[in-house]
């Protein structure tokens, strides 16, 4: 039984300028038929993930007040989707936020504190 020939091997003997062989060529044919393939499930727009986070940015800034400050606990209090959600799920919907120019975030005690820009 023989070995079936990488992709890498197949990329490194046409590099090197060598013959290119019937297996070379079948395998490159493969990895470009891998790639086309690829390529056509890339899909245009956000995905499930951003659609549900854009949500959940939206509501947190809907409900902060001006001049609170909130921990990553009161947020998650504060819209019902993040009830006991972790400082790692609550930290990039606060990022996203800060990017948007709507919150600000500091340092207080190494932990992160939000209040409304």
């Amino acid at each position: 039984m023989s070995k079936k020939m990488s992709y890498a091997s197949a990329l490194n003997a046409v590099l090197a300028g060598g013959e290119i062989t019937d297996e070379i060529r079948e395998r490159l044919e493969a990895l470009k038929a891998s790639c086309e393939k690829r390529a056509t499930r890339k899909s245009v727009g956000p995905t499930k993930a951003q659609k549900e986070n854009a949500v959940l940015t939206e509501k947190i800034f809907e409900a902060m007040d001006g001049g609170t400050q909130y921990s990553s606990a009161d947020i998650a209090n504060l819209v019902e989707e993040l009830a006991g959600a972790t400082p790692q799920k609550i930290s990039p919907l606060m990022a996203s936020l800060a990017e948007a120019g709507k919150i600000t975030i500091a340092k207080v005690k190494g932990k992160n504190v939000y209040t409304l820009a």
